[in-house]
């Protein structure tokens, strides 16, 4: 089948061809209503709609292209004029499908680069109704790369991980502006899981001011929480455990005596928050708990070790006696 003859939908189908049955049918069925008739278009014809913005060979009339001739260099160096021009050339049914068809495409390379092993969806069922609604609205009104790139990888985060990402997460990802969307860059680089260390960064200055800007965008908590010890159960040389961070097989042991009054302050993610951090690479868990662990030390701690799956154990800080 040549590409000018296959359609939307078998293009796509041959490049999610190794994601799990189950992922690869809740992922076509929210396609078909992302895209609705366009899945059944050539792929070459479906392409010129994706590069309509960009292609001034596809210019509607002798208008533009005149236009293009005689204010290209401003046209290029002035974004209110790119915007304007867009706005002429493309009828806004062709904008909402070429950024809908943009996001698709994204959705399709990022479910290929999910590890099987994550995936939850054993079902292959459609995505909620309400939930699919609100996605292509949103979805259609992206127009930038950066927003195409995230409803594309939350889109394939759906499928795989039916329930992942709520309602609430979709219109924060849609009015997320970059100054935000850089200070939650640096708050997710700081992670330790579902929270961040609250070290003496966040707490004056520029970090204080960078966590208030983000619990008002609704991705950091408001305030501060506090993790206690557990009971005290000796394990036979007067110590016990605690294990305040933990992702997966990367976690912090601390040893403790009876009587040590140690805890651990942190600023945990709102549920938006660790729903967007989903989207993103992991930070260096290990990196950012041993950083935090460090500031745990008080009499009664005894040792602290940092535990990842490709090393021994290791020990970051032991009492001197």
């Amino acid at each position: 089948m040549s590409d000018e003859d296959s359609s939307v939908l078998a293009t796509i189908k041959d490049a999610v061809g190794l994601v799990p049955e189950p992922v690869q049918n809740t992922f076509f069925k929210a396609l078909s209503r992302l895209l609705g008739g366009a899945m059944s278009i050539p792929a070459a014809k479906f392409k010129q709609f994706t590069q309509g913005i960009d292609d001034t060979t596809t210019a509607r009339s002798t208008l533009s292209l005149a236009l293009a001739k005689a204010a290209s260099d401003k046209v290029i160096n002035d974004p209110l004029v790119v915007q304007a021009a867009v706005e002429v050339l493309l009828p806004d049914a062709i904008q909402k499908l070429t950024n809908r068809a943009r996001v698709a495409e994204q959705a399709a390379e990022y479910l290929t680069q999910i590890d099987a092993t994550s995936a939850s969806n054993e079902q292959g069922s459609a995505p909620d109704v309400d939930w699919m609604n609100s996605f292509i609205r949103f979805a259609e009104d992206a127009s930038s790369e950066r927003l195409q790139d995230l409803f594309g990888r939350i889109l394939a985060g759906e499928a795989a991980r039916p329930g992942a990402f709520g309602l609430a997460t979709l219109r924060a990802v849609s009015e997320l502006d970059q100054s935000i969307a850089n200070d939650f860059l640096y708050a997710w680089s700081q992670s330790v899981g579902d929270a961040i260390d609250y070290s003496t960064e966040w707490q004056r200055g520029e970090g204080f001011m960078r966590w208030k800007r983000l619990s008002e965008a609704g991705l950091l908590a408001i305030q501060d929480s506090v993790q206690y010890l557990p009971p005290y159960r000796e394990f036979g040389q007067k110590y016990s455990l605690w294990s305040p961070m933990q992702v997966g097989p990367t976690y912090i042991t601390v040893y403790f005596e009876k009587g040590c009054s140690a805890q651990w302050h942190q600023i945990d993610f709102t549920r938006i928050g660790r729903e967007l951090g989903a989207l993103l690479d992991k930070p260096d868990y290990a990196k950012n708990m041993r950083q935090a662990a460090l500031r745990l030390p008080v009499p009664g701690i005894l040792r602290i070790d940092l535990n990842t799956a490709s090393t021994p154990s290791e020990v970051i800080w032991q009492e001197h006696n």
